[in-house]
């Protein structure tokens, strides 16, 4: 007789061995289901990953597979995003053409103190709020 934790079982170790497997007969398009993906099958399915965050049932933290259909918006050029997508254009160009090095070196600074990230991030973040 095998001891706990030394022979194999469902392919395996017999006692405590986390090993995921997963359900190889259930398939949707050749991709098994039980096995954690992040892909789009064409403009049908998309499969997704995510921790569970409020959805019923879900556990806060463990990661879930979704499966979605594919869509796409109607339109994103709507009236209301217009004066947003303006002002990240001309936020873009002034980081590009108009700050100077000196400029953009005091906002990389500020922005390393404040919240780790790039000084780019910070001023675009900026500009928007206060031309949108």
């Amino acid at each position: 007789m095998a001891r706990f934790g030394q022979d194999l079982f469902n392919g395996g170790r017999f006692g405590r061995y986390d090993k995921v497997i997963p359900n190889l007969k259930k398939t949707i398009r050749g991709i098994p289901q039980g096995v954690m993906v992040h892909k789009q099958l064409g403009k049908r399915i998309i499969f997704q990953q995510c921790r569970g965050n409020g959805y019923y049932g879900s556990v806060l933290g463990v990661l879930y597979q979704q499966k979605k259909r594919y869509c796409v918006p109607s339109s994103i050029n709507n009236a209301e995003g217009q004066p947003a997508r303006n002002a990240l254009a001309i936020a873009v160009s002034n980081w590009k053409t108009i700050l100077t090095d000196s400029e953009k070196k005091e906002y990389n600074r500020r922005a390393m103190i404040k919240r780790h990230m790039s000084g780019y991030n910070l001023y675009i973040g900026e500009y928007i709020k206060a031309n949108v």
